[in-house]
């Protein structure tokens, strides 16, 4: 007895001390976040580059002016690559759990209206009628619209523009012209040593820049996402609190009992973040490892491993400056398409749970007689041909197989390095295709995280319309219950609800497809 007492105190003790350090991991890891993507940080960023470019002329622009901004760039990314994938599972997960809510709580509105349809409720009490709002739900309703939803300031709404064209295929275009007319004048210089390192510094510049600009993009998204929910969940709170305050709240949890309420339902987007799914098993414990405590740790080890050495090679030694540059160079190569891979995948798994929640939405509009506002276009498929063939190359940057040629293409240019002796030119050849191939990633992660934030939004846009459009219906219910006989005549809810149309009953849900 006494041993079981033990090992049970020693269980608890486990269990408390893994749910600790599983909280300080996530504080850090948060705060990490919330460093890296602040104005504080971006602004740091543009006054670094400004400084660096004024440094070059003092220093002639040497090699080791610009090997160091190139190690400085490539670390800087390796470590916002692991902020970037820590913020986006989280951002997944809260996003999930206000769908999964909602989802719950209208399963328990529907089970309400369905049981007063039947005639099997009547009030327990005198309705009280609410003042009925004039509005109907359309699209067009200064009301409805995004005014709906909490303003942006005058610097997010600046910063997206900036972030719009920095992500446009306009930009892309740009930035592949650029690298065109790099490799026009290679044979002019010989392809030498010099040639790789001035588009090395170049794009090393454009991912310092893109890399902190996208962190900070996407921190401001999320606080502004999390106001978004806050508004939307308070909303469908008050239709809940409104619908079973009124019919017998009690007896209805007693109807449903032993279904998931909105605080017991699990997400059902979340399954595959712990799930092995074939192919992305590996794709998605790399991403899991790398946006934990234990990744970041890893990566500060490394780097003190690599200030350590440079007493030993000579700190003005090229190739010292050079092996840290080369490493996080390929590692953050990788974690470009892996960022991309999982961003996608995300975005396809939340948009399944909006369906469901979009076809639970509509069997509601239907039993209230409430227009049923529909799923918003999906933006690329009202643009020209342009913006459709960058999104096709955007969506196939994120496709498994080209996350897995991505790690072969690194094992390719080590053992080309190794074959030429880890020599200046040998790192030079290891940093300068990936480094551009990432450079051109960060653009396209920027377009895909536009496109899922906006499209996003305008979801929950549509979610925030259909709740006035479901209150609305329920004032004008309330105000027909009190002369309905009890129990004697089941409630028509095309009568019960004047002058609203039941469009609802014909409402098709339309699926989301993938688009980012």
């Amino acid at each position: 007895m006494e041993e079981g007492g033990d090992n049970t105190k020693q269980q608890g003790l486990c269990r408390r001390v893994a749910i600790a350090c599983s909280r300080l991991s996530d504080n850090i890891l948060q705060n990490f976040v919330a460093i890296t993507g602040s104005s504080f940080t971006f602004a740091a960023t543009i006054v670094l580059i400004i400084g660096w470019g004024i440094a070059g002329i003092f220093v002639a622009s040497n090699a080791i002016w610009q090997i160091a901004m190139q190690n400085v760039s490539s670390v800087q990314c390796y470590l916002w690559d692991i902020s970037l994938l820590y913020a986006q599972r989280r951002d997944l997960i809260e996003l999930a759990k206000q769908i999964a809510h909602l989802h719950a709580s209208g399963e328990l509105k529907l089970a309400t209206l369905r049981k007063l349809q039947a005639g099997q409720w009547t009030p327990s009490k005198p309705s009280h009628t609410s003042a009925v709002i004039q509005i109907e739900p359309d699209g067009d309703d200064p009301q409805i619209g995004y005014k709906n939803l909490p303003q942006k300031s005058w610097y997010d709404t600046c910063a997206d523009w900036v972030s719009t064209a920095a992500g446009s295929p306009w930009t892309q275009l740009v930035y592949a012209g650029g690298i065109v007319a790099w490799l026009a004048v290679g044979p002019s210089l010989n392809f030498d040593n010099d040639w790789q390192l001035n588009i090395n510094t170049a794009v090393a510049t454009e991912l310092m820049l893109m890399s902190t600009f996208l962190q900070n993009t996407k921190r401001r998204h999320r606080l502004y996402m999390h106001r978004c929910s806050q508004k939307l969940g308070n909303l469908d709170a008050e239709l809940e609190e409104q619908l079973l305050g009124e019919y017998q709240a009690q007896a209805l949890h007693a109807t449903v009992k032993g279904s998931n309420t909105p605080t017991q339902r699990q997400p059902g987007c979340l399954g595959w973040l712990n799930a092995n799914f074939g192919i992305h098993v590996c794709v998605d414990r790399y991403a899991l490892f790398m946006s934990s405590l234990a990744g970041l740790l890893l990566s500060l080890a490394l780097l003190g491993v690599w200030i350590g050495i440079g007493s030993v090679m000579g700190y003005g030694e090229p190739n010292w400056w050079l092996i840290i540059g080369t490493y996080t160079g390929l590692v953050g190569f990788v974690d470009a398409f892996v960022l991309r891979n999982v961003m996608k995948r995300q975005q396809g798994a939340l948009l399944k749970s909006c369906d469901a929640l979009d076809a639970l939405d509509a069997e509601i509009s239907a039993a209230l007689g409430a227009a049923y506002v529909s799923v918003p276009p999906s933006e690329v498929t009202t643009m020209g041909l342009f913006y459709r063939v960058s999104s096709f190359f955007s969506r196939l940057a994120g496709h498994v197989a080209v996350t897995y040629a991505s790690v072969g293409v690194v094992i390719l240019l080590l053992v080309s390095a190794s074959a030429m002796g880890w020599s200046e030119t040998a790192q030079l050849l290891c940093n300068t295709p990936t480094m551009i191939i990432e450079g051109g990633m960060l653009l396209v992660l920027m377009m895909a995280h536009m496109a899922s934030h906006q499209y996003m939004r305008a979801r929950l846009q549509t979610l925030l319309q259909r709740r006035v459009a479901f209150r609305t219906a329920m004032d004008r219910l309330a105000a027909h219950l009190p002369g309905m006989p009890a129990a004697s005549k089941p409630l028509s809810v095309e009568k019960s609800v004047q002058g609203c149309p039941s469009s609802a009953l014909e409402t098709k849900t339309v699926q989301s497809r993938a688009l980012f």
